[in-house]
């Protein structure tokens, strides 16, 4: 854990940041999509789950987000 912690915040010195998708509109600018599943509580577009993290620095893009949004 502790190793974890500190390449975490080694990470975030350098301006590295996670992208947050939950919730959020589909954006193909910093989420992949993987898969569309039906998710009767959100509207159409939103991104209702995370395969694997995405990650910016600045405003760039190191890593897309890998997702499931809703249909």
């Amino acid at each position: 854990d502790l190793v974890c912690k500190k390449f975490e915040d080694t990470l975030r010195g350098l301006g590295v940041e996670p992208i947050e998708a939950l919730g959020q509109p589909f954006d193909e600018n910093q989420h992949e999509a993987m898969m569309q599943q039906p998710a009767p509580d959100a509207e159409s577009g939103i991104v209702v789950g995370e395969i694997q993290k995405g990650y910016r620095m600045g405003d760039r893009v190191l890593r897309h987000a890998r997702v499931i949004v809703a249909q």
